[in-house]
């Protein structure tokens, strides 16, 4: 932030003179009042007072956030974002699934491809990978079968029985199929239907006649 404070007032033209006029008559879109301001906020195309960006619900300031979440014309933080309007949450980090991210999914739950992976040895599973759940946690093959074994049952049982295994989910069918083999995809990667995305706070800034996006405020005249 501080060097791009520096470039501004080494007389590289304002951004605000290539972002269609809006001049000195700037109007917060959070108290309606014109910011006089050096810089402001720019989110969901509206301008805001660095003080006046905050979530409707907490009320919780966004000016020191790197993105926040609208709908209907509202702004919020992100944990209300969430909590109003159920954004789907990965079943490992609890953390939000963007709207164009592949996920796997398991059972009723999903994850980020990054998030599937065993909680013994961490070694990720993909689409395919045999894998075993117990208690909402993703286990390998082999760690699960160790589960098995810890808790009294063969684990060679395991191995050979497949999915009479309690809990154990593989990707595609280990059963002898007559004809054409047919699998069963029980993880799959694919992206997630979600309507919300998050709007980012960015500082337009003019270099050399050329307009670039930089991150976060913007300048008044």
């Amino acid at each position: 932030m501080l060097k791009e404070r520096e470039s501004l007032d080494r007389g590289i033209p304002s951004p605000c003179s290539s972002l269609g006029g809006l001049g000195p008559d700037v109007n917060c879109a959070g108290c309606g009042c014109r910011i006089h301001d050096r810089f402001y906020l720019l989110a969901v195309d509206r301008q805001w007072h660095a003080g006046c960006l905050k979530c409707c619900e907490c009320k919780m300031p966004l000016d020191s956030e790197l993105t926040c979440f609208a709908r209907d014309g509202n702004i919020y933080c992100k944990e209300d974002y969430y909590r109003m309007f159920a954004v789907t949450k990965c079943g490992r980090c609890q953390t939000g699934i963007a709207a164009n991210e592949l996920v796997m999914r398991a059972r009723d739950l999903v994850y980020h491809l990054h998030c599937f992976s065993c909680a013994s040895c961490g070694i990720p599973l993909s689409k395919g990978d045999h894998f075993g759940m117990r208690d909402g946690l993703i286990y390998c093959r082999p760690h699960y079968s160790l589960l098995d074994f810890c808790d009294g049952n063969d684990p060679l049982d395991f191995m050979f029985r497949g999915r009479e295994s309690p809990g154990f989910y593989p990707t595609a069918s280990s059963q002898q199929q007559k004809g054409r083999p047919r699998k069963r995809k029980l993880a799959v990667e694919e992206p997630l239907p979600c309507g919300e995305i998050p709007v980012t706070m960015r500082m337009a800034a003019t270099t050399l006649g050329k307009k670039i996006l930089l991150r976060r405020k913007f300048q008044v005249q």
